[in-house]
């Protein structure tokens, strides 16, 4: 099995999970259908089932093409009357089978208020659209910053070697922020020289681990991240205070 990621727009991936000896593909959040067509086209593939992670269109907008382009492809998604044509609606703690993974839904609102991730213990895969992404994390639109916090800690329960399939390629401008709040924080300036470095434009998939190291959304309890965020308004070292201020500060962040 092999996960590939398609371009789409100026900084979505739209992630292809490859079942080569079938010939067939299973995609996350096809914001638009074109780019997927012609990665199914030039790789002579066939797509099996759509996981969709929230209803912003971004994510979903390539779905109508999609069904007709392949009428019997099956689409996983969460309750939310915004999505259209879910064959089957997931709930938190579900189990699904999609080819060769194992999903468990992870309900992780925030960003949404019903924004969900699919996550294969077995590969150690977390596929979570826009609510953590590499060095960040989503911005809230009609969830709520005390479910996003919650969300990131559910996450951060997981095991550290999972591997993070985020949506978008934000990476460098997350750094950039993260060296911000932690200036003297080494793996952060490692991950940038890395990047520039790089022939490749895509930095994904991280891993927890790293995140761990670099995140500052992850990283509330830590007294270079506190003493930021309590220089930027924040009242206590309280973690919920700190993201808080983080991301208001990120939501500015040029």
């Amino acid at each position: 099995m092999n996960i590939y990621p398609i371009p789409a727009y100026s900084d979505n991936y739209i992630w292809a999970i490859i079942d080569k000896k079938l010939g067939l593909f299973d995609c996350v959040d096809p914001g638009d259908a074109e780019p997927v067509v012609q990665f199914a086209k030039k790789n002579n593939l066939k797509l099996r089932a759509i996981l969709l992670t929230h209803h912003h269109q971004d994510h979903i907008g390539g779905l109508n093409q999609l069904i007709r382009a392949y009428p019997s492809c099956f689409i996983y998604g969460p309750d939310d009357p915004r999505i259209p044509n879910v064959n089957c609606i997931v709930q938190e703690h579900q189990t699904i089978q999609v080819g060769r993974c194992v999903f468990k839904i992870l309900f992780n609102p925030g960003h949404t208020s019903s924004h969900i991730s699919y996550y294969e213990a077995q590969q150690e895969l977390l596929f979570c659209g826009d609510t953590l992404f590499s060095a960040g994390c989503g911005r809230v639109f009609d969830g709520t910053l005390e479910q996003l916090h919650q969300s990131l800690h559910l996450f951060k329960s997981l095991p550290p070697t999972t591997k993070i399939y985020c949506a978008h390629e934000y990476t460098l401008q997350n750094l950039r922020f993260a060296q911000t709040v932690d200036p003297n924080n080494p793996v952060i300036e490692e991950h940038l020289q890395k990047i520039h470095k790089s022939p490749h434009s895509c930095t994904l998939p991280s891993t927890l681990e790293d995140e761990l190291l670099i995140n500052p959304f992850l990283r509330t309890d830590d007294p270079e991240v506190q003493k930021y965020a309590l220089a930027h308004g924040a009242t206590s070292k309280n973690s919920l205070e700190i993201f808080k201020v983080l991301r208001e500060e990120k939501n500015l962040f040029k």
